[in-house]
């Protein structure tokens, strides 16, 4: 299917117009059923198991059956057959899922069961038409990534107990190997037993590991079925049924209170409190490879935009294509008055000496002088593993030298042009750098919204390893984006020409829409107190760029996309004092500061899709943030304002920007 050939609603047809204007696309967002059996309750959704709890405590995060292909991309799931027979003290579901590779079909027979006392199973029994090479094909179980710092008791699959604890800082690494049962206490005199079983073609243990998916920004620790240590992909073979199965038993020797009624009519009430001792980072915008393709639309956005920092890569490997990137560069960064932090791509068939030299000659000969430089060979752009034998060549502490002295004026950067995941794997030494940087994606796992919006939750995680880590660096973060611009995992991106939620892939929908907005500032709410030096978001062109696509709502020449009004407002806070905001409901995300002319500000967002009500302190000029931005006007500050006492209301994804 091409772009031209996505479906395109009519006018009057107000479900699919609304369905683009909050999420940017005409997939359905996936169903999802509640199955309870006394106080154990999941809900279950295209074939997996969401929030298994036990008293309203969440004991397991998610239980799937995953086929991934030789680059980790995830095969597509459908599920037919659902049946569930439900009592107040037992549910079993029975339902069959179908997955397609290239090189043949994957059907399996798949049920879930759980009973009052506390025990569940999700059991699968599947098979192949044809022989298939996968990476991973199997159960995985995500706990959730609040366990982390707590005890942890691992039954290996010789028999051998294990006395452990989840991670309080990410782990570059797995967590645990060779895993049959699990064991923690999401609270004290709460016990969760987790056993794991798994027939395998290359592995007769049918052994499980623990990663701790953190390092992707996931909020959850996976343990996942085979291990990394063996050779992968390995081969399905055809017609053999491959039986895996995980239990968790939940007992509870806690003295709960039956609950009273609970039921109340009051709000929760949003309060702006005092300064925090932060203040908001310098906001920066992603310049990616072939900025000379912006389109005038693009150009015109930005420079309305005039972000503080221009993050730019660029490939060394090319010199023609080097110089018409700095060259385009230096123009707009010249137009938007925007310092450059040069991001450099390098070979490894030469010297870091030289290409720093001929990266310097190509900024003179553009007239740019980049205020930051950080360097990566081009194979760093690749993961491996902490174990794994990483490129030969030059290491970044010798580019990170080479560049400090080809560009004396420039503060120098180190760290991984991709994710966290990287730069925890392979660990700079400080002693040449004067920050460290790295981006994140929600994107490598999961691509539901439930799953991108929780990557918030791991980020406080993230910021804090970066911190244990280089303590003495300042901290640079992004360009940050959903979609994946690189991935480091396989050969490739995936391909999203219909426009839906697809994990891998670099074209998200969700950009387009009020979704992205929302996330943006739960993005920017939940780093606020890392101390970050610049905060980049976004691109200057492209699939995560600035302008709005045709088929979407309230499109006219030279629109952007809402994320985009989030963003002016986030540039003009750079360098504001933070407060705190005490209040929020569960579901709203939040960021309070006092700009230098004495005004205060509030930006809000809805971070699910039902909607919410809030009371507020005070009166304040409320402005819509979750709509596109009209081609002439694309600054919140020209925005329509209502004066707001009393109440907020706010619709699914929505972005309010309030003033005082």
């Amino acid at each position: 299917m091409s772009a031209n050939d996505v479906p395109r609603p009519t006018g009057s047809d107000t479900k699919a117009v609304d369905a683009l204007r909050i999420w940017g696309t005409l997939q359905p967002a996936a169903p999802s059923r509640v199955l309870t059996a006394g106080d154990l309750s999941c809900e279950w959704s295209e074939g997996s198991v969401r929030n298994l709890r036990w008293r309203g405590v969440e004991v397991i995060r998610g239980i799937a059956y995953l086929l991934r292909d030789t680059s980790w991309g995830t095969a597509p799931c459908k599920v037919d057959g659902f049946e569930v027979d439900q009592t107040p003290d037992q549910f079993v579901a029975h339902f069959v899922l179908t997955m397609q590779l290239g090189e043949g079909t994957l059907r399996a027979s798949a049920s879930v069961r759980g009973d009052a006392s506390g025990h569940f199973e999700f059991k699968v029994d599947a098979v192949t038409d044809l022989a298939m090479s996968t990476n991973r094909c199997g159960l995985v179980v995500l706990h959730p990534a609040a366990a982390a710092n707590a005890p942890l008791d691992i039954e290996h699959t010789d028999g051998a107990i294990e006395t452990s604890c989840f991670p309080a800082h990410i782990s570059p690494g797995q967590v645990a190997f060779n895993i049959r049962r699990l064991r923690h206490e999401p609270l004290p005199g709460l016990s969760v037993d987790c056993r794991l079983e798994a027939e395998l073609p290359h592995d007769p243990l049918g052994k499980f590991e623990m990663e701790d998916q953190r390092n992707w920004s996931d909020a959850s620790f996976k343990t996942y079925v085979a291990s990394l240590l063996d050779p992968w992909p390995y081969a399905l073979e055809a017609h053999r049924h491959y039986v895996q199965q995980v239990s968790v038993s939940v007992v509870d020797s806690r003295v709960v209170d039956q609950p009273g009624d609970q039921t109340s009519t009051r709000l929760p009430r949003v309060v702006m409190g005092s300064a925090t001792g932060h203040r908001m980072a310098a906001i920066g915008l992603g310049v990616p490879l072939h900025l000379h393709r912006m389109t005038p639309a693009e150009n015109r956005a930005v420079l309305t935009l005039k972000p503080v920092w221009l993050v730019a890569e660029a490939d060394a490997s090319q010199a023609s294509e080097l110089q018409t990137q700095l060259a385009a560069l230096y123009r707009l960064a010249q137009a938007c008055k925007a310092l450059v932090q040069l991001d450099v791509i390098c070979p490894t068939d030469e010297k870091p000496e030289v290409i720093a030299a001929r990266v310097v000659v190509a900024c003179q000969l553009a007239g740019l002088e980049p205020a930051a430089v950080r360097a990566c060979p081009a194979p760093y752009l690749k993961s491996y593993q902490p174990s794994d034998h990483w490129p030969e060549g030059p290491g970044l502490d010798a580019y990170a030298t080479a560049f400090a002295e080809a560009f004396p004026h420039a503060s120098v950067g180190g760290g991984m042009l991709t994710y966290f995941t990287e730069l925890n794997r392979k660990r700079q030494a400080p002693a040449s750098l004067d920050f460290i940087g790295h981006t994140t994606t929600p994107l490598v796992h999961a691509a539901d919204d439930v799953s991108v919006m929780q990557t918030h939750e791991a980020l406080a995680s993230i910021t804090a390893s970066v911190r244990a880590i280089w303590p003495d660096l300042a901290y640079r973060l992004g360009p940050v984006t959903i979609g994946m611009h690189r991935n480091p995992y396989g050969a490739h991106t995936a391909e999203n020409p219909a426009r839906q939620r697809v994990a891998m892939a670099p074209d998200d929908p969700r950009h387009q829409a009020a979704f992205g907005a929302a996330w943006l500032v739960g993005y920017a709410a939940s780093v606020q107190q890392a101390g970050i030096e610049v905060l980049s978001f976004l691109h200057t062109h492209g699939v995560s760029g600035p302008t709005l696509r045709e088929d979407m709502p309230r499109w006219e020449p030279g629109a952007c996309v809402p994320a985009w009004r989030v963003l002016h407002q986030l540039v003009r806070a750079s360098g504001c004092c933070l407060h705190g905001l005490s209040g929020l409901p569960d579901q709203v995300a939040g960021l309070a500061w006092v700009s230098t002319k004495g005004t205060r500000h509030l930006l809000l967002a809805n971070l699910g899709a039902e909607p919410l009500q809030a009371s507020l302190e005070g009166s304040w000029m409320v402005s819509d943030l979750s709509t596109p931005c009209p081609a002439q006007t694309p600054d919140p500050a020209s925005q329509p304002k209502t004066l707001t006492t009393g109440v907020l209301h706010f619709s699914a994804y929505q972005v309010l920007s309030l003033t005082q």
